[in-house]
């Protein structure tokens, strides 16, 4: 038994497995609370920098690492934004995980440097309002990352 295949439904099969690839790909992200967390954290920790004691701060910060660490074991890999779907690690790419710590690494040195000018300049306050930047860094910078990741996988899969 033969099954033939006009050309119009190849190119409605192609077009079905493409979109399918779409979906998959849009997939390719961590999930919204992550971000949320991550920004409400640091400027948690901006709070607590100000005013309370140094032995707050620091056990605040390594609570705070801490709970990052763990969760980051689950979704940075981009591979589970939600629980529906686990896209394969080839697609999402390995560097998923290097470049969210490397820009949350870049925005730590960048919210330090940000608090020390703004103690320098006589604000009250400098860490809580550098933590606050790097929030809104977190909120808006993180989901835009996570998009490029989503474009390099379209452009890789095309390929």
């Amino acid at each position: 038994m033969t099954n033939s295949m006009n050309a119009s439904d190849a190119r409605l099969a192609l077009t079905t497995v493409e979109s399918s690839r779409r979906q998959v790909i849009a997939e390719i992200d961590l999930p919204r609370w992550y971000w949320l967390g991550l920004a409400a954290g640091w400027i948690g920790l901006g709070l607590i920098a100000d005013v309370g004691p140094g032995w707050l701060a620091a056990i605040a910060t390594l609570t705070f690492g801490a709970a990052h660490a763990a969760a980051a074991q689950r979704v940075l890999s981009g591979r589970r934004r939600s629980s529906s779907l686990s896209v394969r690690a080839e697609l999402a790419g390995a560097h998923v995980s290097a470049l969210v710590i490397t820009f949350l690494v870049g925005l730590v040195v960048l919210t330090i440097a940000a608090a020390l000018l703004i103690d320098a300049d006589g604000a009250n306050h400098p860490a809580t309002i550098a933590g606050v930047m790097a929030a809104i860094a977190v909120a808006l910078g993180g989901p835009e990352l996570m998009a490029g990741v989503r474009r390099r996988a379209l452009r890789d899969v095309a390929r």
